[in-house]
């Protein structure tokens, strides 16, 4: 941090240039070894170009995770609405009819004629 310096208490000198202060120096120093490692305009335009690039991919992984999502939730809803749907009445068979017929009955047997 920088030392602040209070304002000179007492008179003001009106020659219209300000006091001569030890510590400016100092602080203007700091200001000239900083100035080469801040941003230049095609720094910012590097930046401006990376950034939009970042959204654009950003936006499409988006895009594919909500159609993924979208069809993942149809699918599930799908696979549930067949899976809670109620079986569908199958035609009762009904016992078959037995009909027994009786065999051909041998004929009673004849008396024997007398010849």
């Amino acid at each position: 941090m920088s030392k602040v310096v209070p304002f000179p208490s007492g008179t003001i000198m009106r020659s219209g240039k300000p006091p001569y202060d030890g510590a400016m120096d100092a602080r203007l120093t700091a200001i000239e070894t900083l100035l080469p490692t801040l941003m230049t305009k095609t720094d910012g335009a590097e930046l401006r170009v990376e950034m939009q690039k970042i959204a654009g991919e950003t936006h499409k992984w988006m895009l594919a995770t909500v159609i993924g999502l979208f069809l993942g939730f149809g699918g599930l809803f799908l696979a549930m609405s067949t899976a809670l749907k109620p079986p569908a009445p199958q035609a009762t068979q009904q016992t078959p009819i037995i009909i027994n017929v009786p065999g051909a009955q041998p004929a009673p047997p004849q008396a024997p004629t007398k010849p």
